[in-house]
This record gives structure tokens, sequence and C-alpha cells, in this order.
């Protein structure tokens, strides 16, 4: 069967994460890697926030990136 967004999710975040260390968490003395993703509102209302991160995915499209981190530094 076919994973769900959710699963995908995790296994590209947490579970991924692991194997390099300290990282796909935003546990205590995890690293903070992370994507900051501008949504339009009208989007918001209508979808939820799965069926955003999964349009997000899909399409990749990096202008709704506002802001990168990598081990908590803002590049």
């Amino acid at each position: 069967m076919p994973l769900s967004v959710s699963e995908a999710f995790y296994m590209g975040t947490k579970s991924g994460g692991r194997f390099f260390g300290r990282t796909g968490s935003f546990e205590k003395d995890f690293w903070f890697n992370a994507l900051v993703l501008e949504d339009d509102p009208m989007i918001a209302q209508r979808y939820s926030l799965e069926d955003r991160l999964e349009k997000f995915i899909h399409t990749g499209d990096d202008r709704h990136i506002c802001a990168r981190y990598v081990e908590g530094e803002k590049l």
C-alpha cells in the first residue's frame, strides 16, 4: 500500500533524522533544521495542514520558502 503523507513526512524527518544524529525533531537537544513556509491565507482557510503540506511536497515551489535553518542557524 502507498504511504500516507503523515507516514512519509515522519520517515523523512523524525525516523530518517536518527541516521544523522540529533535531527528531525523539535525535542530538546536536537538540531533545528527547518524550512519556514509562507502559506496563502485563502488556501489555509479551505484546506487542512496535511493537504497543504502534501501540495508543497508534490510541487516543491521554493517561492513559498521564507526561511531556512540548519543546526539552528538561519541561512
